[in-house]
């Protein structure tokens, strides 16, 4: 058996061997008393979003905002950036979206500069988009506790309300859940590599546990979040920016159209899609979920990409041991259970509540959405689910 090795190098993608595509530090809750004096207003300003939209006062407060020199992003830290794209990006939306009020065809230099800046050095579109909004806005109340739905709160949000905390939360756990499935990867490919079907199989019964935990996280959504509050409430300041004026960002010429936050662009089951060898055809979903790649950070999108180029698990494990085959289909298994419990939540909050058969990211889940359920089942190599 060849040296302990991984496949991927989880630091050169930014992804966390414990938390997957959570950041291993925490996100920043401010940026503190050193900042620029603009920044901390920006900061201030964030913290108060839900009062301000309450209060009808957002867009005045948003105007009167002056934008920060751009120098001043050059000397942020990385998770300094990410507190100011996270900010930004909810004023942005906020300002554009916000319900019961006339249409807005530019977002004010005050918040559009900063969001421009920080996306721009983030290699990230300057957009509210699903790292800003989960996995760079949680903290734990405990700070000795776990990432389980209820020990985790959103930094920035909308609304005062637990309905938004609790769909955040779990989307931040089921990252964190997710994580040794994804560490697993490295583990899986680096096995086949090796040929050493014990590795392999250790790797997928860690992938297929973590799947485990992730639906039953998945699951606890409706505990806390009504599909009413969701689809009337605060879904809608999470949707695309379309034909807005980025006034103050020279770089940004004429109105823009960016997608909006999506559980889409979410790197987990990209990942694990391509690790296991899941083949979903062609569909507009699938054309979609690849043009949502453009929306993941760079990282992320590159590990998804080296998964898919690793070392075939699926083909090595059906010519092993019934050991491993089974392995792999419990996996498979896991996936689709996911996969149909997802379709009963979209079921419940879009189709049922609003009648929406597109996601805030414009995913057009339709029918199309069973089908990554029938392709993942087919991956099996035992016919487990004929």
């Amino acid at each position: 058996m060849s040296e302990h090795v991984e496949t991927l190098d989880h630091g050169q993608f930014g992804v966390s061997p414990e938390r997957g595509f959570l950041p291993d530090a925490e996100p920043l809750a401010s940026l503190g008393a050193a900042a620029h004096p603009r920044l901390r207003r920006l900061d201030a300003v964030g913290d108060d979003l839900p009062t301000l939209l309450d209060d009808d006062r957002l867009r005045p407060t948003v105007r009167n905002l002056e934008p920060p020199p751009p120098e001043v992003f050059d000397d942020l830290s990385r998770r300094e950036l990410y507190r100011v794209y996270t900010v930004a990006g909810f004023l942005a939306n906020a300002f554009v979206h916000e319900t019961d009020a006339p249409n807005v065809d530019a977002i004010p230099a005050g918040v559009a500069v900063p969001l421009y800046e920080a996306t721009d050095r983030l290699d990230r579109t300057p957009i509210l988009s699903y790292d800003a909004y989960v996995l760079h806005n949680w903290t734990r109340e405990d700070p000795d506790g776990g990432t389980s739905p209820t020990n985790v709160a959103p930094l920035t949000r909308f609304f005062d309300i637990q309905d938004e905390r609790w769909f955040v939360a779990v989307h931040v756990a089921i990252e964190s859940a997710a994580g040794p499935a994804i560490a697993a990867i490295g583990d899986a490919q680096q096995g086949v590599r090796d040929a050493d079907e014990e590795r392999v199989r250790e790797a997928l019964e860690t992938t297929a546990d973590a799947l485990a935990d992730v639906t039953r996280i998945l699951d606890r959504m409706p505990e806390r979040n009504d599909p009413e509050v969701y689809g009337q409430g605060f879904r809608p300041y999470l949707g695309s920016l379309s034909g807005v004026r980025y006034e103050g960002v020279d770089a940004l010429d004429g109105p823009q159209s960016f997608r909006g936050a999506s559980g889409a662009q979410s790197s987990v089951f990209p990942a694990l899609d391509a690790a296991l060898g899941v083949d979903h055809g062609d569909n507009p979903l699938v054309d979609h979920l690849l043009e949502l790649r453009r929306d993941m950070p760079p990282g992320h999108r590159a590990f998804v990409e080296a998964a898919d180029r690793g070392p075939d698990v699926r083909d090595f494990a059906a010519t092993a041991g019934d050991d491993l085959r089974e392995a792999y289909d419990d996996c498979i298994e896991r996936m689709v259970t996911f996969r149909e419990h997802h379709v009963d939540v979209v079921e419940t909050y879009l189709v049922g509540e609003i009648d929406d058969q597109e996601g805030t990211g414009g995913t057009p889940f339709g029918r199309y959405l069973s089908t990554f359920t029938d392709d993942t089942r087919d991956a099996g190599l035992s016919g487990f689910a004929e």
